[in-house]
């Protein structure tokens, strides 16, 4: 489910952590495994939100069912209690089952939350749309998403105060979130993920960039330094060192990745976590580095990092 980029984002992050703080590197690969549990684990509760979600949509419209209230009861028939997508999350049994596993239980502690996100919803301009229309049920979930949930507030800070890391990991659970749900719009034969990574390399991937790079004894930093003459040493953010550092063991510790694989990976990392320049930065030091590597035989590629 994490993709070689989302690895790439973790390791960074338990690099920076080293760098500012006190943490042994034990320590950091044990927060590698932990994180990537509460990944996982935040993944299945933004499902889970459709769920209690179909769950209260059928509240509501059994309460309007005896006021009367006809014209909003079609509506949440016709979206929500009718929609293949969150029909499929209510009765998904492996998601009914990790619920259990993980005891994942926020929105059940919390059923206000989901109340309150339900209101929202119904009131969202995004519906309107649908109201008049053949109904999408894929696309109205994806756009519930997008537009209502990773937009709200109030979900923010309730994820930020109920577990450690789910706030810096919204970005990429939202995007793999929207990306299953647009792979399921296509094929509804897809899974919910398994696990949290694609295979055992994936992970052993993640693992082996951090022990080389922490390893690490002031070697890049003078390779760095070469290739930014005009800059001071505290004037490189310390982000930026930390991923020129990785890009570069990538480049002479991992035969079967292209280099330009490395390069584009980590430029668009840092237009995410660094500065508004950095990503200029770090593709034009980079590239300058991969070619004095390159020609001192330093880099080592098989057929596969040839590619």
């Amino acid at each position: 489910m994490l993709n070689r980029r989302h690895i790439r984002t973790k390791i960074l992050q338990l690099l920076y952590a080293k760098k500012t703080g006190n943490i042994d590197n034990v320590s950091l690969l044990k927060q590698f495994d932990l994180a990537s549990t509460n990944f996982y684990k935040f993944f299945l509760t933004q499902l889970l939100l459709f769920k209690e979600i179909f769950i209260e949509s059928e509240r509501i419209f059994n309460i309007n069912k005896n006021k009367y209230f006809k014209n909003e009861d079609n509506l949440i028939e016709d979206l929500f209690l009718k929609n293949e997508l969150l029909i499929f999350l209510n009765s998904n049994k492996f998601l009914i089952k990790a619920e259990e596993q993980f005891k994942l239980n926020y929105w059940k502690l919390n059923i206000n939350k989901v109340q309150n996100i339900f209101k929202i919803i119904l009131e969202h301009e995004v519906i309107s749309k649908y109201s008049n229309k053949k109904i999408n049920s894929y696309q109205l979930v994806q756009d519930i998403y997008k537009n209502i949930i990773v937009c709200n507030e109030e979900l923010f800070n309730f994820y930020e105060d109920n577990e450690l890391g789910w706030s810096d990991d919204f970005p990429l659970v939202n995007t793999l979130i929207l990306s299953w749900l647009t792979n399921f719009s296509i094929d509804q034969s897809l899974k919910i993920p398994r696990k949290m990574f694609k295979d055992r390399s994936d992970k052993k991937f993640g693992k082996d960039l951090f022990k080389i790079v922490v390893k690490d004894k002031d070697e890049t930093e003078k390779i760095i330094n070469d290739y930014t003459p005009e800059w001071d040493n505290d004037r490189i953010a310390v982000i930026d060192k930390i991923i020129l550092k990785m890009c570069i063991y990538e480049f002479t510790s991992f035969p079967s990745i292209p280099v330009k694989v490395s390069i584009n990976e980590y430029v668009e990392i840092s237009k995410e976590y660094s500065s508004p320049n950095s990503s200029t930065f770090i593709n034009g030091v980079i590239n300058n580095i991969y070619k004095n590597l390159l020609e001192k035989d330093l880099i080592k590629k098989n057929e596969r990092g040839l590619q």
